[in-house]
């Protein structure tokens, strides 16, 4: 399963272009990002995990190929510290992870919170 598959192309290399990032790079740090999560503890232990703990309903959609989540900004922080992310590598994947999830639902839907597009 390509961990890329809920994106769209066109994003990415937007997303890329905006941050003077190489799009190539940008799609391997998206893929970091959803390898990593898929192994702490796995997509969608980690997606009940925070429908459990958090105190708010983070699942905004759930797609034949993914979940839309509208996560705390400290979620991000985290998984860029983890991966050991750039600020621009970071500001990046947030904002091809944020158009896409607003390209499928409504926007409004993240209000306060930052999109996260996992695949599932």
């Amino acid at each position: 399963m390509d961990p890329l598959t809920p994106f769209d192309d066109d994003l990415i290399e937007q997303a890329a272009a905006e941050a003077g990032l190489d799009a190539v790079t940008l799609r391997e740090r998206l893929v970091d990002h959803h390898d990593h999560a898929a192994t702490t503890p796995g997509i969608d232990e980690l997606v009940m995990e925070w429908r459990r703990f958090l105190p708010y309903e983070p699942l905004v959609e759930r797609t034949a190929d993914a979940y839309l989540l509208a996560v705390e900004s400290s979620i991000w922080t985290e998984f860029g510290q983890q991966l050991s992310l750039s600020d621009t590598e970071l500001r990046a994947i947030k904002s091809v992870h944020d158009a896409q999830a607003r390209r499928v639902v409504d926007g409004s839907n993240f209000d306060g919170y930052d999109a996260m597009v996992l695949r599932r």
